[in-house]
């Protein structure tokens, strides 16, 4: 699919090979919110602009494993109160 500006909109099923994930897991993702920004191209149809799943793949980016449940923010292994 192509879009009138020049952007490939993709297909679930492109948007799930390329991440690696399966359509029930892309579905999950919309349904919960937690997934890239879509487009409702009709009653049982969505596409995915390139750049929106670009953009999620961004924010989804981490830089340690070391994550606080609490806040999010990355925690100090040395500390005994860190978990």
């Amino acid at each position: 699919m192509i879009s009138n500006d020049n952007e490939k909109i993709l297909t679930e099923r492109e948007v799930c090979n390329w991440l690696g994930v399966s359509e029930p897991t892309l579905f999950r993702h919309r349904r919960d919110g937690t997934g890239p920004t879509f487009i409702q191209l009709s009653a049982r149809r969505v596409g995915y602009r390139h750049s929106a799943v670009e953009a999620w793949l961004s924010q989804r980016e981490q830089h340690s494993l070391l994550r606080s449940e609490a806040d999010g923010r990355p925690r100090d292994p040395t500390r005994a109160d860190s978990r």
